[in-house]
């Protein structure tokens, strides 16, 4: 049984912010419209009692003011581009420098901080959000008509991300959900023990600003090695790692797994890297879900996408999207 619900969120600068939820028997899925956000996914535990599996907030006045990108479809590029520059067709670009000395989640406003125009379809359990990011947006070239999907059947959601341009310019665009798999009665409210899978052997090396050094080193023999499944722990990771090639979207990206909740994530992408970040930094006091305070390592986000700084290394697969070429990436999210 699919329903779709909604309901006014609050406003940002006098326009209303809408709150979506999508359900499907014992699944609901919460998203608004700025940023086109997840607010809130829940499912049901072993004890069957309803948990949020991913972080956020009740009140939408916290976001634009404390939200490390809770839920975001983050663009117009995600990740980091060193110093905000870029050459193109023979042609310089300075982005927003956001995030000293670089560029990061599409600059100071970018998709993950902007109202998306938005649409329900019942009969397919779905919202579809889309915006338009003109010219000169961030210090980007071209106008770009992004469009996402969110669609919910049984436990999967469905993502599919896609932008038309009108000309060439960089598009790689992200989820950016924190995900943590407790239920709310634990006393450890992280993702230290939760039990990780990657079908990836290698990442991109980065320097100390998280700027990828263009090298590809293996995980192997190394605490950053997933491709054999196992606790997080407390090591910290702020990593893309880069997919194996025979992955596509019938093939397990990423696995969670949560032993005192039996809760299991799996993910599925036709994208080539998968950015894990496990809130190694998160310190926060205001109040999240459920009146939760979130501390470090309250969630793990795997951000399918393109590798970061990919318009600074040829030999990274390329996010130049064209009027020829438009952008388009799928993923499946399944929490049981």
């Amino acid at each position: 049984m699919s329903k779709i619900t909604n309901k006014i969120f609050g406003k940002f600068y006098d326009k209303e912010i809408v709150l979506t939820t999508l359900s499907h028997k014992d699944t609901n899925v919460s998203i608004m419209n700025w940023g086109a956000t997840i607010q809130n996914w829940t499912v049901y535990n072993s004890t069957e009692k309803q948990s949020s599996v991913v972080l956020g907030f009740e009140d939408f006045d916290l976001y634009p003011k404390f939200s490390p990108f809770f839920g975001s479809i983050v663009g117009r590029v995600i990740n980091r581009i060193n110093q905000g520059r870029f050459e193109l067709n023979g042609t310089k670009y300075q982005l927003d420098i956001n995030r000293s000395p670089n560029h990061l989640h599409g600059g100071f406003k970018g998709f993950g901080k902007s109202i998306w125009d938005y649409e329900t379809d019942e009969k397919n359990n779905l919202v579809k959000y889309s915006i338009k990011s003109n010219d000169g947006d961030g210090g980007y070239p071209g106008n770009v008509y992004a469009h996402v999907k969110y669609k919910l059947k049984e436990h999967k959601l469905y993502i599919e991300m896609t932008a038309n341009v009108d000309r060439e310019t960089p598009i790689n665009m992200g989820q950016h959900n924190y995900f943590n798999l407790c239920s709310n009665s634990e006393k450890s409210y992280n993702v230290c023990n939760h039990i990780l899978f990657l079908n990836s052997k290698s990442y991109t090396e980065t320097d100390q600003n998280l700027i990828p050094t263009g090298k590809i080193i293996s995980t192997s023999n190394t605490n950053m090695d997933f491709y054999n499944k196992k606790k997080i722990g407390n090591i910290e990771l702020d990593d893309n790692y880069v997919l194996e090639k025979n992955n596509n979207l019938d093939t397990t990206a990423a696995q969670l797994f949560n032993p005192a909740s039996n809760l299991n994530l799996n993910l599925w992408t036709d994208q080539p890297g998968i950015q894990v970040y496990n809130a190694s930094k998160l310190n926060l006091s205001e109040k999240g879900l459920n009146g939760l305070i979130y501390k470090n390592f309250a969630g793990i986000c795997l951000e399918d996408q393109k590798f970061p700084d990919s318009v600074n290394h040829s030999h990274f697969p390329s996010i130049i999207s064209s009027p020829e070429k438009p952008y388009l990436h799928q993923s499946v999210i399944e929490i049981l």
